[in-house]
């Protein structure tokens, strides 16, 4: 029986032992028993490896019953060591070497079979513990709004709703509409969202039932899309682009999300201007009058609002003369479908007062002259991180930044801004313990293009691999907006040279002080640097023209 077991598997029970004259065999991946015997301790832990053994070809298959005492120490020598090294989480000794796919460890005395070390280690390692599934309550609490809305209101107030984890409206389906929707009534009533992804430009059409589905929760949620949803343009679009083929492709990509919202029921839709990319201004707006004409002429119902800008490099839209000459390229037949929505931050950034109660009435008057208050369809509400006139565009939350309560007053009392959607892009990421003002400047909204912004460095994605030792991630606080809809609604009537205003304000100004240091100090060392280089460069010019008129007088 035991000839045939060792013709047949080549193995046999360890506790027959192997014959005293059978000559020693040494694996060429092993070390010797004396170095196993060193590393193995413990007690003895059977059945916890499969231990067999490989008599030597032409060997006698009978055992010496004295070989058995040996036999069995060298196996729990062995699983002991092997045992109690997986357990501590530890390399396996270098006496005992377990290779992938073999299938035991090799000894002087004999060939020990030991499991792969998959197997073991399979057999500690403990299994991920399953994510509860939310209840019922916790999922209906989940959809319920942040705050409950104020009805009755002739300022509607709202928020841009997350397109994070790929929830844009032409992504989404059936509960992921409804979410959507509800998540936009965190206490407001208006809302913004993105059409589609607006960072790439291939995107999936918009499939018929989640328009259906959209139109449904509006009405449900009562919502007027036509009046109260203001959609964002794509980042990519530049409808002034000089490049042909690039300048197809903004315009195929901006004509989609107007039959978009034509489709939605959605009347206004908000987008960047563009940028000159270092071609003449007149020029850029000739090309952007050019693919309004055309878009406006190919739909029916929807009105393209352009957003002021912050006047930053070669954007268009910094300042309201530039507004006023692309009104003027556009045919007058197209102009009740034209509108421009006022960003606060933007427009502040850009040099216009809009803090001071004589301030903001002389832009509201300037705006009326240039281009009319007829043609002012939205505004986006956002303080300001950075100075007035920094053309910089860093969104700060409601009365912390330079802007301030004060400005936002003015705003919310103004009779012309009544019935027209104004929408939040104020901050809410939020690291836990830590401020609003303590969160890093970054751009909410950039007034840069595109193409500006590839020259700069790139920041991490979110969600990636943290650096031992680094400051926890900030999540998402949807919670933010809804205190600023409630806080913007709660300055409609109020007394600002009152107690209450006047410590809501103080407060809030307190909230954002170091932000707004830490921002002067920058806009002061930039305006510095910027005057050394202009003083340069005109002692450059100065030397320039000497030399020309030295020049001149010598060949007299």
């Amino acid at each position: 029986m035991q000839a045939s077991n060792a013709k047949g598997g080549h193995k046999r029970n360890l506790s027959n032992g192997t014959p005293d004259n059978s000559p020693l065999r040494r694996s060429k991946r092993q070390r010797s028993t004396a170095n196993l015997k060193e590393a193995s301790s413990g007690e003895d832990s059977e059945g916890e490896h499969e231990v067999v053994t490989t008599p030597k070809k032409g060997s006698s298959a009978k055992a010496t019953p004295k070989a058995e005492p040996a036999a069995k120490s060298k196996k729990t020598q062995v699983a002991a060591s092997f045992k109690k090294e997986v357990t501590e989480g530890t390399e396996i000794d270098s006496s005992v070497t377990v290779a992938k796919g073999e299938s035991g460890v090799k000894t002087e005395a004999g060939d020990i079979a030991v499991k792969t070390e998959a197997e073991a280690a399979s057999s500690v390692k403990a299994k991920p513990a399953r994510k509860a599934r939310k209840t019922k309550e916790e999922k209906e609490a989940e959809a319920m709004p942040l705050a409950p809305r104020t009805p009755g209101l002739k300022m509607f107030v709202g928020a841009h709703v997350s397109a994070a984890k790929g929830q844009y409206l032409g992504l989404c389906l059936g509960w992921m509409v409804k979410k959507l929707i509800q998540d936009s009534s965190s206490s407001g009533n208006a809302f913004a969202l993105f059409l589609k992804s607006q960072r790439k430009w291939d995107n999936p059409p918009l499939q018929d039932d989640v328009r259906d589905q959209f139109r449904k929760m509006c009405a449900e949620q009562n919502y007027d899309a036509a009046k109260h949803v203001l959609p964002h343009g794509s980042y990519l679009v530049n409808l002034a682009q000089n490049d042909k083929a690039k300048a197809k492709q903004a315009y195929d990509s901006f004509l989609d999300d107007l039959r978009r919202c034509e489709a939605l029921g959605i009347k206004l839709y908000n987008f960047h201007p563009g940028s000159t990319n270092q071609t003449p201004l007149p020029e850029a707006l000739a090309r952007l009058a050019d693919s309004l004409t055309r878009a406006i002429a190919a739909t029916s119902t929807v009105i393209p609002v352009l957003e002021t800008m912050c006047g930053h490099g070669n954007t268009i839209g910094g300042t309201l003369t530039e507004f006023r000459d692309l009104l003027a390229l556009i045919p007058k037949e197209h102009h009740s479908r034209i509108g421009i929505c006022i960003d606060t931050c933007h427009s502040f950034a850009a040099g216009y007062d809009l803090v001071s109660p004589e301030g903001f009435k002389s832009f509201l008057s300037e705006f009326d002259n240039l281009i009319g208050l007829k043609f002012l369809r939205a505004l986006h509400l956002n303080d300001s991180k950075a100075p007035r006139g920094s053309k910089r565009d860093l969104h700060a939350n409601i009365g912390t930044g330079f802007l301030g309560l004060r400005a936002f007053h003015n705003v919310m009392n103004e009779p012309h801004f009544e019935g027209l959607p104004m929408v939040l892009e104020t901050p809410i990421d939020r690291v836990p313990g830590q401020s609003a003002s303590s969160a890093d400047d970054d751009d909410a909204d950039s007034c840069e293009s595109e193409s500006e912004k590839k020259g700069k460095k790139k920041v991490v994605k979110k969600g990636g691999k943290r650096p031992a030792g680094a400051s926890p991630a900030a999540v998402p606080d949807h919670g933010v907006w809804a205190r600023e809809i409630k806080l913007l609604e709660s300055l409609i009537g109020m007394d600002p040279e009152g107690e209450e205003f006047k410590a809501l304000e103080a407060r809030l100004s307190e909230e954002g002080r170091e932000m707004r240091e830490k921002q002067m100090e920058q806009y002061e060392r930039k305006m510095e640097s910027e005057k050394k280089k202009e003083a340069k460069a005109k002692e450059k010019g100065q030397k320039s023209l000497m030399d020309m008129i030295k020049k001149g007088k010598v060949e007299k």
